[in-house]
């Protein structure tokens, strides 16, 4: 998606719709998450004082993996998120939350900011489940799957140990 700045700059204050469903959007390797189905954007643009402003409605499936047992973890998102671009050249202090834009630009994509709010939004480390047992640390095994046939004693960290018996 991209925002047609030449046009919002040509009428300053007025408001510009937004509605964009991308059938899948490609997500860099360096992401920890997988986009699934669509991604749909939606919301409204306005051009004042030299500033873009966007209130945006985004919905999307992301898939990452459990940070215990690597099984995909989905997650649908459904969120507003204000966004604030500023241009480069503004010379003074940018707001913490504000993006910025080059003058010269007559188009703004919009796609590598909503891959970025989605991973701003997704879990740092996701589970399949609370309770997930996470992988033999010998063999591998899912241990929800079931025990694996390794024999490996899954007791938890043995640098832990000292604090488990002060428990008891």
């Amino acid at each position: 998606m991209a925002l047609n700045l030449k046009k919002l700059r040509e009428v300053p204050g007025r408001i510009f719709s937004i509605h964009e469903v991308y059938p899948a959007l490609s997500v860099a390797p360096e992401h920890s998450f997988e986009l699934r189905g669509r991604v749909s954007v939606s919301g409204q643009a306005v051009h004042r004082d030299r500033a873009v402003f966007l209130d945006l409605r985004i919905q999307a499936t992301a898939v990452q993996k459990c940070s215990r047992c690597l099984a995909d973890v989905i997650s649908p998102l459904d969120w507003e998120e204000r966004l604030e671009f500023q241009p480069e050249e503004s010379g003074g202090l940018l707001e913490q939350e504000a993006f910025t834009y080059s003058l010269e630009d007559t188009e703004l994509s919009l796609q590598p900011y909503i891959v970025g709010l989605i991973g701003g939004v997704l879990e740092p480390k996701p589970l399949c489940r609370p309770d997930c047992k996470g992988l033999c640390p010998v063999c591998g095994q899912d241990l929800n799957v079931g025990e694996c046939a390794c024999g490996a004693r899954h007791e938890g960290d043995p640098r832990l140990r000292v604090l488990k018996e002060l428990l008891k």
